[in-house]
């Protein structure tokens, strides 16, 4: 079988003129409660790189600008509107040509922006560029298709096969970098998607326009991942929650809801069984995306996170 992912070819030499360098990209940054990273994760962008923080009515205040080590941007949304709402609004704030989306529980490596610049350069406009996405245990953390378009294991690169950048078929919105025009004119993320899978949304319309999705492997971005905000049994229940009704939507959305009935079953049990092995982070999982299917899809925006 062949391998879906082959390494990017090398591109068309840089024409004349001046090159892009870190000034002339956004970083912005999305906040819910996220006192307790979002200091590290600003500081590790290059000085010369504009910073916006879009904060989502975080209930805790936004104290923590005080003692940010470089200027940022602060956008205060007048609710919780949800991440790609959010991410929209730090775009349209942006004045530069690129936008880097960054979870505030990710930290830049030193070399990672000029290295996305330099792909940009090799690889032309538009696309969509990725750093290696690493935990902090090392372990690169890696999604190669959507929602719709799940890619086997079988079918995917190993680490030891990944000799350069390559193609995937997949956005993570922890991480990514663009053109802010190309971003705005494919609509941005889609408003209607309150929390999780608006990645799977923006993938599948950038494919759909055949706009390259690259990960540059020797940028690198350290995520810690579920650190953004204080972790809770209600807020996961409410999290899952709405992660279904995203999912539910971009499904319906695409013309693949499947079954309701089956996949209530399977949410049922899955919650019994943590029940039983009194795994309560479980429990809230998965209650909270078998209430997200009960409730249906929703255009609104479910209850806040």
């Amino acid at each position: 079988m062949m391998r879906p992912f082959p390494t990017v070819a090398e591109g068309p030499p840089d024409e004349d003129g001046p090159r892009p360098g870190p000034a002339d990209v956004t970083v912005v940054f999305v906040t819910y409660n996220s006192s307790a990273v979002i200091g590290r994760a600003v500081a590790s962008v290059p000085a010369e790189c504009p910073v916006v923080v879009v904060d989502n009515a975080s209930p805790e205040g936004t104290a923590w600008t005080a003692t940010l080590a470089r200027p940022a941007d602060i956008v205060a949304m007048p609710a919780n509107a949800g991440f790609g709402t959010a991410c929209n609004a730090g775009a349209r704030r942006a004045a530069t040509p690129y936008v880097l989306f960054l979870n505030p529980d990710a930290v830049l490596g030193p070399d990672t922006i000029p290295r996305l610049l330099a792909a940009a350069r090799l690889y032309g406009e538009p696309s969509i560029l990725m750093p290696a996405i690493v935990g902090e245990n090392g372990r690169l953390m890696r999604k190669e298709g959507s929602i719709l378009e799940k890619v086997p294991r079988s079918a995917r690169l190993a680490p030891e096969e990944i000799a350069g950048d390559y193609c995937t078929r997949f956005v993570h919105g922890a991480a990514f970098m663009v053109s802010r025009a190309a971003f705005l004119e494919l609509g941005g993320f889609d408003e209607a998607i309150f929390l999780y899978h608006e990645d799977d949304d923006l993938s599948l319309r950038a494919l759909a326009r055949r706009i390259p999705i690259v990960v540059v492997t020797e940028a690198r971005v350290t995520h810690a991942g579920g650190r953004s905000s204080t972790p809770s049994f209600g807020q996961t229940f409410r999290i899952n929650r709405a992660k279904m009704h995203s999912e539910l939507y971009v499904r319906e959305k695409y013309g693949a809801a499947g079954g309701r009935a089956s996949r209530l079953l399977w949410l049922g049990a899955g919650c019994a069984l943590a029940l039983a092995l009194f795994d309560l982070h479980r429990v809230a999982i998965r209650a909270g995306k078998f209430a997200g299917c009960l409730d249906g899809v929703r255009r609104n925006a479910p209850p806040h996170v």
